[in-house]
């Protein structure tokens, strides 16, 4: 049976690259996080930016981008697709019928009768 570690070890061979995957996939949390909330261009932006970065077309410190320039395919892999499916999810959200959404986001403690 196969465990995270094993999993984890076939994907990353080195741990730099693992943490390159980690930054990519926090980041792009984030950037779903403000498209989330009404933030697009802002955070298409932010999206390019970190992309940018990664790649070392932005001139930047490299003491802060070392792990994520080695390998910046893990890190920009990671982060487009969090953004991506933050962006879905969003997109379907909105999609929903106004009553589901209003039922699954009442406060809690009202009483509809």
């Amino acid at each position: 049976m196969a465990t995270v570690e094993t999993v984890l070890s076939s994907i990353f061979s080195t741990i730099p690259e693992l943490h390159a995957g980690q930054l990519g996939l926090l980041a792009g949390i984030i950037v779903g996080l403000l498209y989330w909330h009404g933030f697009q261009r802002e955070s298409l932006g932010l999206l390019t930016g970190f992309y940018l970065l990664a790649l070392g077309i932005v001139p930047a410190s490299t003491t802060g981008l070392a792990v994520v320039q080695v390998k910046p395919w893990y890190f920009c892999t990671l982060l487009v697709g969090a953004t991506l499916a933050a962006i879905c999810v969003r997109s379907l959200w909105c999609w929903l019928p106004l009553p589901a959404r209003s039922r699954s986001s009442s406060p809690v403690g009202q009483r509809e009768f």
